[in-house]
């Protein structure tokens, strides 16, 4: 007797839904792609109890006649792709008609369309079944209503998060949804109560402003880059604008938001040397190219993407984001806790927020004689580590650890750099205090640790290393390419000379405590002039900071 049983399209539909309806963010995705796939300009979505309740989503789209109207809920029904030769060539953000069928088996479902000089229709499902269907009025376009969401799966509840990580994630998958399209005008209610708008006028700066604050757009850079029919382009928040985890880097290929860890990791690999440890980036990177050269059809939801030529790409985003921040000025950090927080209130300091893309020195072209920090007078020290400096426009302080650690880092790594890489062979042995466990993981990666010139005899001693790296260096480096291969992370000759410049950059920089002479102070200072990027040190910490006369007269109540 048989025991295997095709499942019912019930029972099908409620599996899915368990790939692409994790969260009530995850149906306003679906949702609104299906809106931006019928060429809606208007996107409105309401949102009741965080989804549970109530999602509703309102488009001006080309809407649906009323026999599409029905087909839409079948499973795998799609007017998006017809043959195989569809799927290596798809051009929208929706496709494999699952969506709709996989949300309706977990909820009730309402929908309302009229297409361009017709009338409108309406068809309500309950249990995965039609229970009615008739003519209804309403503009051109399409509104969908979800109601009580996982009704007849009360077990997916316990899976949600607080109210407040699921309001998060609407938020957030709102704000993606709104960056990847700026020609289209989105609202977002949630409660009754309007949270979010953009204004849908293909004004990216705006769009960014509605989206992350004034604040980001006072020294944002971008890139607009096309190689290999391959068109790059990026906005790329201040340094001195960070957050705690990667989720601010959105990245998009073709208009889809995609979550991609190779190339967001080359998105903080081009910020590298102008961020704290363990702080990363904000940043929107948009990728345009050949659908061809893509599969999108490897994950339920449609975040994950496959790239022929990943590897490229990945070079070219890392270069071109570091060339980008490297040559050109930035403002100088003026976020000095002390002062009171009631400047944000200041209606001057809004107003220079809210205009700053008129200021010329934002529309500057870059060019190799930019000068990144301004002219000032040396005024003193302060406790023998930091300099003081003044000039119109305010008191700069200069960290001059971090300075010269700056101008020694650029110029060992551009020596190192230079070097051919040769492997010096030892006539005895170099002992290393190396634990048995590393010398277990050496001899199981011996491979990639040969590729960058380390040579291991069978008792994995090491009797050769690359004539860069002394011999007092050899555990550092050592150590270093364990902890990169434990991380996964690609280990390279590039990384491993920019490692070793970091730490003799450090070792020969002026300490703190130590009072300089003039002649010292003028020698650094010129020297920071002429550095690539002067304002951080090669670990990200700030050079140079600066407090502004009004800043300086609002502490002490002259201006209020």
């Amino acid at each position: 007797m048989s025991v295997i049983k095709q499942m019912d399209e019930k029972l099908a539909n409620m599996i899915a839904a368990g790939e692409v309806v994790e969260r009530p963010a995850s149906i306003i995705k679906e949702l609104v792609e299906n809106s931006i796939d019928a060429n809606a300009t208007t996107i409105d979505i309401f949102i009741l109890n965080n989804g549970l309740k109530e999602i509703k989503i309102v488009d001006n789209g080309i809407g649906l006649n009323e026999v599409d109207a029905q087909k839409a809920f079948l499973r795998h029904a799609t007017s998006k792709i017809s043959t195989e030769q569809d799927l290596t060539r798809i051009k929208t953000l929706g496709f494999r008609g699952e969506a709709l069928a996989a949300i309706l088996s977990v909820s009730k479902v309402t929908l309302k369309s009229r297409q361009k000089n017709s009338n409108g229709h309406y068809v309500k499902y309950e249990d995965s079944k039609l229970i009615a269907s008739g003519v209804d009025s309403l503009n051109e376009g399409t509104e969908i209503t979800i109601n009580d969401l996982f009704y007849n799966t009360p077990a997916r509840l316990k899976y949600l998060k607080s109210e407040f990580s699921e309001r998060a994630a609407i938020i957030d998958i709102f704000d993606r949804l709104a960056l990847s399209h700026p020609n289209i005008r989105f609202s977002l209610t949630i409660d009754e109560k309007l949270v979010k708008e953009t204004y849908g006028n293909e004004d990216y700066f705006s769009l960014i402003r509605q989206i992350y604050g004034s604040n980001v757009l006072r020294d944002i850079k971008t890139f607009d880059e096309t190689f290999s029919n391959i068109n790059l382009k990026g906005y790329l928040i201040s340094p001195q604008i960070t957050r705690s985890r990667r989720n601010g880097i959105t990245i998009f290929v073709n208009g889809r938001y995609i979550k991609n860890f190779p190339i967001t990791q080359a998105v903080i690999n081009g910020y590298q040397q102008f961020l704290m440890t363990n702080r990363y980036p904000i940043a929107v990177l948009s990728i345009g190219m050949d659908p061809y050269l893509l599969d999108v059809n490897i994950h339920p939801q449609k975040l994950e993407v496959k790239f022929s030529n990943e590897s490229i790409l990945k070079y070219q985003i890392e270069s071109i984001i570091k060339n980008t921040l490297i040559d050109t000025k930035h403002k100088i950090a003026e976020n000095i806790e002390v002062i009171d927080r009631t400047i944000l209130k200041d209606e001057k300091y809004i107003k220079e927020s809210l205009d700053f893309e008129y200021n010329e020195e934002f529309r500057e072209t870059s060019n190799n004689n930019l000068q990144k920090i301004p002219e000032m007078d040396y005024i003193g020290n302060l406790a023998s580590t930091y300099l003081m400096f003044q000039n119109e426009d305010g008191l700069y302080l200069i960290d001059q650890h971090a300075a010269e650690e700056r101008v020694n880092y650029e110029y060992y790594i551009s020596k190192l750099n230079d070097l051919e890489i040769i492997t010096n062979n030892l006539l005895i042995p170099e002992h290393l205090n190396l634990t048995k466990e590393d010398l277990v993981f050496i001899n199981n990666h011996i491979k990639q640790f040969n590729q960058l010139g380390f040579i291991f005899n069978s008792e994995t001693k090491l009797i050769g290393h690359p004539n860069f790296i002394l011999n007092k260096d050899l555990e550092d480096s050592i150590t270093k390419m364990i902890l990169m291969i434990e991380n996964d992370e690609e280990v390279t000759t590039q990384k491993l000379l920019n490692d070793l410049a970091k730490d003799i950059s450090c070792k020969a920089s002026i300490k703190a405590n130590k009072r300089l002479s003039l002649q010292e102070v003028n020698s650094l200072i010129s020297r920071l002039r002429r550095a690539k990027n002067p304002y951080t040190c090669p670990h990200g910490r700030p050079t140079i900071i600066k407090l502004t006369h009004y800043q300086i007269e609002r502490m002490f109540r002259r201006v209020v």
